[in-house]
Order: C-alpha cells, then sequence, then structure tokens
C-alpha cells in the first residue's frame, strides 16, 4: 500500500501544471487535431520522469500512467523508451542548433549584436525547456551510440556558431582577443549552467534572466573603446595598448 502511494504522488508530481492538461481519449489516441499537443505532453512527462529517476529507472509504463493513457496507445507515437529520449534530443539539440545558425551565418550582421541575439534565443530555449536539458545532461551515458553521435553533432555545431560570431568580433576589434574555443565554451557552459538553478516561480520574470545572461555574456568579450579616450590612469593606457597589440598580432598571424 505505501509502495503504491509512493508511486502516486511521483506520478502526481510529474504530471502538474500544463501537462496535466491534456486529456486523452480513452482508447489512448490524441483528439483530432490536438497531436501536436498531446505529443508535447508525452515528451513533458517523460523529461520529468527521467530526471527525477533516471533514464534506466523510468518505464513506458510509468510514462503511460502517468499521462492516464493505455500503453498500446503510448506506444503507437513511442514505442521505446529510446525513440523518447530521440525526441527529446530533437527537440532541445537539434533544433537549437537550426535555430542559430541563420543568425551566426549572417556575415554583415554587426558580432555583438549577432551574439546578443543567440544569447537570448538560446537562453530562453534552456529555460523553457530547462527539464529536458537536466535529462539530457544525465541521460548521456545511458544513450546509444547512435543517441550519442546524433546529440555530440549538434553541440558542436551550436559550440561553431558561437566560435564564428566571436572570431568575426575579434577580427574587427569589437572583441578583446580571446581564444574564441574557451570564449565560446564559457558563454555557453554559463547559458546551461541556467537549466539547473532556474525556478519558474522565481522573483525574476524569465525575461528579465534571459536579458541578464545575454548582457553578461556580451560584455564579457567587448572591448572597452568608451574608456579609451577619456582615461588619464596608466594602468587603463597599458591595458588597452596590450589589447591592440594582442589584437594586430592576431591579425599578423591569421
Amino acid at each position: 500500500m505505501g509502495t503504491d502511494s509512493s508511486r502516486h504522488s511521483n506520478q502526481s508530481k510529474a504530471t502538474s501544471g500544463a501537462v496535466a492538461k491534456v486529456k486523452l481519449e480513452s482508447h489512448g489516441e490524441p483528439a483530432k487535431g490536438r497531436a501536436p499537443e498531446v505529443r508535447r505532453a508525452m515528451l513533458d512527462v517523460a523529461a520529468e520522469l527521467f530526471a527525477e529517476r533516471g533514464f534506466r529507472g523510468t518505464n513506458l509504463r510509468d510514462i503511460a500512467e502517468a499521462l492516464d493513457m493505455s500503453r498500446p496507445g503510448l506506444y503507437y507515437h513511442f514505442p521505446s523508451k529510446e525513440k523518447l529520449l530521440e525526441a527529446l534530443i530533437e527537440e532541445v539539440t537539434v533544433s537549437a542548433e537550426r535555430k542559430l545558425e541563420e543568425i551566426a551565418f549572417e556575415a554583415d550582421r554587426d558580432p555583438e549584436v549577432a551574439l546578443r541575439l543567440v544569447l537570448q534565443m538560446s537562453a530562453q530555449w534552456v529555460l523553457d525547456n530547462n527539464i529536458l536539458f537536466r535529462v539530457l545532461d544525465r541521460s548521456e551515458v545511458e544513450m546509444s551510440e547512435e543517441l550519442k553521435a546524433s546529440h555530440a553533432k549538434s553541440k558542436k555545431a551550436i559550440h561553431r556558431h558561437f566560435i564564428r560570431i566571436i572570431e568575426r568580433g575579434v577580427a574587427i576589434g569589437k572583441f578583446r582577443p580571446v581564444d574564441p574555443h574557451i570564449a565560446a565554451l564559457t558563454i555557453v557552459g554559463m547559458r546551461n549552467w541556467a537549466a539547473w538553478w532556474y525556478q519558474s516561480e522565481g522573483r525574476l520574470p524569465k525575461q528579465v534572466i534571459v536579458e541578464t545572461i545575454a548582457e553578461m555574456a556580451v560584455r564579457s568579450l567587448l572591448r572597452p573603446d568608451a574608456h579609451r579616450m577619456r582615461s588619464d590612469q596608466m594602468e587603463d593606457v597599458l591595458r588597452i595598448l596590450k589589447e591592440d597589440i594582442a589584437h594586430l598580432d592576431h591579425l599578423l598571424n591569421e
């Protein structure tokens, strides 16, 4: 009896919020015209259960019961846990990579503007899907080799988009002469970590957090040009001179 009660409590937690509002037909198939909404509910419940119990500790029966639907109804959409995890990867990394590609490849866009847009877009995506991000981080070791390869490919592509923007900013002197790879890893890591500490019921609105993350990342790379002509401090002059020399060295060694 205690085990059933505990299990029911866990399932109730997994179907809280918007997920619990999705109603399925008694035979487990979605109401006509609502397949995308139902599919999203399945992914949300799967993500919450994976986050709570781990990928190995969750089975399709748990997910079906949390959704109050039959197992055949769930199997109709996702015949295995691996297919659910594959769909979650598609939702998080593959879709995000596609969204960032357009901005990253606009060579004529100002690097500061491009970096801020990419960070705002991707930070918003992380906060909107924070449970999914945590699941993928915890489940990576349990993925099949094929899923690992797909996940890694999309993560590398996202990293390359950040690198291209930073390289362009360094090349035109808009960003400090940092190593673009390290800078990109640092910024992406800062953005991803928000998935672990963000709480929708926290004291700050989501949009404020998104803009703060983007602003802090961009400011960490911008050269202090506004300070250049007004400073009469020797240490400021020396710092700017060193940055100019580093920038010249970067251009000479391209």
